[in-house]
């Protein structure tokens, strides 16, 4: 399979082949999922949306942690919503959880209804990346918080500005200081960045 082909599926899964890579994004990224949340402190009733929620384990590992609040997850496959609810059944079914299919350009939420929201492994092809985290933020509490979390990123130790996913059209790697530009320009403050470039993993974390 070309790299053509594999940004394809993933940034769009559908079919069984898209079923596949959501069952395997569910097992292979959960270390770098914690990873990342651990990165935060979350209050046993936050509301969080996860963009992107692919499978629907991340959710769940949310969802475990806010016994008191409440998890939304969308994604744009219908493929990843339907394995979303799968996972989560017994969450779905007491309304702890909610499924939905939706994109980051078409947020179906009211202003400030959540307390963070997550992006694991999906900002890499949202079609106007600025505008999209504006309406991120337009979802966000005063004072809510925006986590990113990728396994891939532009930095020097691994010279992934010559990456080849980067000539792919419909994907983008960033930088560390271009996430800094980009949610700035979001308006976004207080950026923090920690890397584990060993692994080539991000995680960005910005409040409204």
């Amino acid at each position: 399979m070309d790299i053509e082909e594999v940004v394809r599926i993933h940034a769009n899964p559908s079919g069984k082949e898209g079923r596949d890579v959501g069952l395997e994004m569910n097992e292979h990224h959960y270390e770098l999922w914690k990873w990342g949340i651990d990165h935060i402190s979350i209050e046993m009733d936050s509301w969080i949306l996860d963009v992107g929620c692919g499978g629907g384990r991340a959710v769940s590992i949310l969802a475990d942690m806010v016994e008191y609040g409440k998890v939304y997850g969308i994604d744009h496959s219908d493929e990843m919503v339907d394995l979303a609810i799968e996972l989560n059944g017994d969450s779905v079914n007491s309304e702890h959880v909610t499924i939905m299919h939706s994109s980051v350009s078409e947020l179906p939420f009211p202003d400030a209804m959540f307390d963070i929201v997550t992006a694991f492994e999906t900002c890499y092809f949202w079609p106007d990346i600025i505008e999209d985290l504006k309406g991120i933020r337009r979802l966000l509490k005063d004072g809510g918080r925006l986590l990113i979390v990728n396994e891939m990123y532009e930095h020097s130790d691994f010279g992934d500005r010559n990456s080849p996913f980067n000539e792919v059209e419909g994907m983008n790697l960033f930088s560390p200081q271009d996430y800094r530009d980009l949610l700035g320009s979001a308006g976004f403050f207080s950026v923090e960045i920690d890397e584990m470039p060993e692994n080539n993993w991000i995680t960005v974390i910005a409040r409204k």
